[in-house]
């Protein structure tokens, strides 16, 4: 392959020696054809990272998560399989360990930084055992996989951003989307390795949300892919979308976002125009009349009050703090696992947060068709 030898994921243990290509060929062939004990199926092998499914917020601390996020939108690759390697090797920047902890270590496998990576990997010519120099990201793999995640125009090996990153680049660079176990055991030289990162990805897709539809899940994906990446904005120049096949096929101009403007592009992805303001989206766009009122029709169900419907909140549901207050009425998706995910004025922009602590809802409103 186009980089340098040594593999990344060194805290698992010592790497095997990658024989010839033909070898690594034929256990690719066992990994894709399922024989091998305990590997994730084949649907898990073609994920994209804006095509995930419904996310596991319940492990993953939020900050990583938006970086695995980004790190897979921008390269290409599965979010959970990056995430997944992220648990494996420093358990999200928590695990103890030498060359996890404390920063600047190296285990005795040569390993260093939150995911993981040998020396020559990170930077060509650094020696195993080495924290790489920080400098400028290589314009190669060829010269490893040394990137700049955080936009500081410098790659750091401890820096989390710069460090996920690069794990996607080295993903990317090695077969990903199209062949998982193959980018996999360029990261770490052990079929097992390939066997425990697939099934810990499986795990943080089915996690959160458990049940929720493909078109929840598209919904929820949207949402969560842009957290981090806008800052509140109540107003132009926040783009609030135009129609449904528009934001499908688009990305909102700028970098600002307001609650009912996030809610409107991540309800697009499922096919769903649900209306421009808060209040708008409190009547389904004119499907449900206004005022205070509980509703049930065959396609939508609203609830009144602070208390969530029975049988509890269903992925993708929309969550209301004021209703009909114009500019002071807020919104919410019910992501799961007692989390939100929007945009809001309290903390700057799109993120995720419990609703344990936070406002009391005033009325929630439910599409059937999601869950459908």
């Amino acid at each position: 392959m186009a980089a340098p030898a040594a593999a990344a994921g060194a805290a698992r243990g010592p790497q095997v020696v990658l024989v010839s290509i033909g070898l690594l060929g034929f256990l690719v062939v066992i990994v894709l054809g399922g024989l091998m004990g305990g590997l994730a199926s084949i649907r898990s092998l073609n994920t994209g990272g804006a095509s995930a499914s419904s996310l596991a917020i319940s492990d993953i601390p939020t900050d990583y998560l938006v970086l695995y996020q980004q790190a897979a939108a921008a390269y290409g690759v599965d979010w959970a399989v990056l995430a997944a390697i992220g648990k494996l090797e420093c358990d999200h920047g928590r695990s103890q360990s030498r060359g996890c902890s404390p920063p600047g270590s190296v285990n005795a496998a040569g390993a260093t930084g939150p995911m993981q990576f040998l020396g020559p990997t990170w930077r060509s010519g650094t020696p195993v055992g080495t924290v790489p120099a920080i400098g400028p990201p290589t314009t190669s793999t060829r010269d490893g996989y040394a990137t700049d995640g955080d936009g500081d125009g410098l790659a750091d090996v401890w820096d989390p951003a710069d460090a996920i990153f690069a794990a996607a680049r080295l993903l990317s660079a090695n077969g990903a989307p199209g062949n998982y176990p193959q980018a996999i055991l360029a990261y770490n030289h052990s079929t097992s390795y390939v066997d425990e990162v697939l099934a810990q990805a499986d795990e943080y897709r089915a996690a959160l949300a458990p049940g929720a539809s493909g078109m929840a899940a598209a919904v929820l994906s949207w949402a969560v892919s842009h957290v981090g990446t806008f800052t509140y904005h109540l107003g132009p120049p926040t783009d609030r979308g135009g129609t449904v096949a528009q934001m499908q096929t688009s990305q909102p101009a700028g970098t600002t976002c307001d609650c009912s403007m996030f809610v409107r592009w991540a309800m697009a992805q499922a096919g769903l125009d649900v209306g421009l303001t808060t209040s708008t989206q409190w009547t389904a766009n004119g499907r449900l009349p206004t005022g205070n009122t509980p509703q049930d029709t065959p396609l939508l169900e609203r609830g009144v009050g602070p208390d969530p419907p029975p049988g509890g909140y269903r992925p993708g549901d929309l969550i209301f703090f004021g209703v009909d207050d114009g500019p002071n009425g807020h919104v919410a998706l019910w992501l799961g696992n007692g989390q939100l995910v929007q945009c809001s004025a309290s903390s700057n922009g799109s993120n995720i947060r419990p609703l344990a602590g936070y406002v009391t809802p005033t009325g929630w409103l439910r599409w059937k068709t999601l869950s459908g």
